[in-house]
């Protein structure tokens, strides 16, 4: 199976916003604050459920260096329309490990 950087890079990142979901908490509060719909659908109870708005893109991504490291991505609501937001940069803490991922 070959991953590109980006996919790799995305796997990676779902992985870190199931295991914390405040940060998906965040960006989604991001969101309601510019009256947009959650860009993140997650429930870590009963049914397990971890899904993305396909109206969101998360681009941009790369690795913030220090203690402890991050992976450092951008938000955008319908990028390739009229409608376009951009809901913010985002950080999640990451393992050393991973940054050999990105």
């Amino acid at each position: 199976m070959i991953v590109t950087p980006i996919a790799g890079t995305l796997a990676l990142l779902l992985s870190r916003l199931a295991k914390y979901q405040k940060k998906a908490e965040e960006i989604n509060a991001a969101c309601a604050a510019k009256g947009l719909p959650p860009a993140l659908d997650i429930n870590l109870d009963g049914e397990i459920r971890f899904k993305a708005n396909t109206a969101y893109q998360f681009e941009g991504f790369g690795a913030v260096v220090g203690l402890p490291p991050k992976l450092s991505f951008y938000v955008h609501y319908k990028p390739d329309s009229p409608e376009h937001v951009e809901v913010g940069r985002f950080l999640v803490p990451i393992r050393f490990a991973d940054l050999v991922k990105i």
